[in-house]
């Protein structure tokens, strides 16, 4: 099967609207689109709501959104009814919405338990021979990679998607948040498909309402863990629904401080390395400082990449925990291998560092749309040369990362 590949870097948000497919104004798509969304789930539609559907596609078109539709057809659940049955139902609502430029799939579930996956895989495979060109869409539990592995490999799964959110508890839960990224990217890896993970961005239960660091670390850990795209959870905060609080849209429509926090780290993400990222190889990522359970640590001499580029050394001034990741360009970047460093503190800034091999002579910080010299043109970072290295340094924020390619 031929891997997905997206136009733009999937950004988006799980559903979470006081209303049906009708509520979708302009005005707030635009907002999404403002935000930097690209990629996201409808409310839910059915063929009851044919109009206002078709019109909400025809806008999110306009604002170069594309949707998940949230159909009520297309549920997994509704294949106890028959696969026949079924089969009609999402023929139908691929007849009634699935031609327009602007859909990308429809919604199949959420978080089956283990025994509900032989029916999920039944309903996946009914949907790709319904949907010719579509991509379903059923999002996994946060530490199901292991239990889903039967379906992803046997429905001719498309796109592997799943949810964390205790890395924003009280206390540091770090290291189920990265296992469960390098678990599922892995999995990701093996089925060759894209990984979607789904980070919090609304305040509930004991998690907190996620600041522009929080928004920022779990989206710059994900990415740099091999995420190829991003969806946040959620953009409107549920009405009346126990403590959620602080989501981008509030309960009455109004933006949150969330969603200013938000859109700065999204637009300059679809600005600086949006289109770089939808055209990688993921090559592997390694922990500085800190080893979270599922990573291994960045030891140069043992990592063929790390060799390859001439990196010999990566740390922080202050010991806070980081990340390295290398990844091969392709299409546009095609040739071109890159290392990365992140931040992986989710409220510490610092100063983070690459040591190179003498021998490179030619210092880039890459960008989607070009490439700066990082000697010439650093700013309040650090540009050192000697017999035994050439070292660059760079100030990051918690979730920050920085992209070098050296000659």
């Amino acid at each position: 099967m031929e891997r997905l590949q997206f136009e733009k870097f999937p950004l988006g948000f799980w559903y979470s609207y006081p209303y049906g497919i009708e509520g979708m104004t302009e005005k707030e798509i635009a907002d999404m689109a403002d935000c930097g969304m690209t990629l996201t789930m409808s409310p839910w539609t059915s063929h009851q709501n044919k109009d206002a559907t078709l019109r909400a596609l025809d806008l999110c078109q306009k604002y170069g959104i594309k949707l998940i539709l949230v159909d009520t057809r297309t549920y997994w659940t509704n294949i106890s009814k028959g696969r026949d049955e079924y089969y009609a139902a999402m023929k139908e609502t691929y007849e009634d919405y699935g031609k327009h430029p602007a859909t990308f799939g429809f919604f199949l579930g959420d978080e089956p338990n283990e025994s509900q996956l032989d029916m999920c895989t039944e309903a996946y495979k009914i949907a790709l021979e319904a949907c010719p060109g579509l991509v379903p869409y059923l999002n996994q539990n946060p530490g199901y990679a292991e239990k889903c592995k039967k379906f992803v490999m046997e429905s001719g799964c498309k796109l592997l998607s799943y949810d964390r959110y205790n890395q924003m508890n009280p206390e540091d839960q770090g290291d189920d948040f990265i296992r469960d990224l390098a678990a599922y990217k892995a999995l990701a890896d093996e089925a060759n498909i894209p990984l979607l993970a789904i980070m919090l961005s609304v305040g509930h239960f004991r998690y907190r309402v996620p600041s522009e660091d929080d928004l920022r670390w779990q989206a710059g850990v994900a990415l740099a863990c091999g995420a190829d795209a991003i969806f946040w959870f959620t953009y409107h905060t549920p009405v009346r629904c126990i403590n959620y609080r602080g989501g981008p849209i509030s309960e009455f429509g109004e933006k949150n401080p969330t969603y200013y926090a938000l859109k700065n780290i999204q637009r300059r993400f679809n600005r600086d390395y949006a289109n770089l990222f939808c055209n990688r190889n993921h090559l592997g990522v390694y922990t500085v400082g800190r080893c979270y359970k599922g990573l291994e640590r960045f030891i140069a001499p043992s990592i063929p990449a790390a060799r390859e580029l001439g990196v010999i050394n990566a740390w922080s001034a202050l010991g806070t925990p980081g990340l390295v990741t290398f990844f091969e360009g392709n299409g546009p970047y095609a040739g071109k291998k890159y290392i990365m460093i992140t931040n992986n503190s989710y409220k510490d800034s610092d100063k983070f560092f690459i040591d190179v091999a003498p021998d490179k002579t030619r210092f880039w910080v890459s960008y989607a749309t070009d490439e700066v010299d990082f000697a010439a043109a650093q700013w309040d970072s650090l540009f050192y040369k000697c017999d035994r290295f050439t070292e660059c340094g760079v100030h990051l924020a918690p979730g920050q990362f920085e992209i070098f390619r050296f000659e």
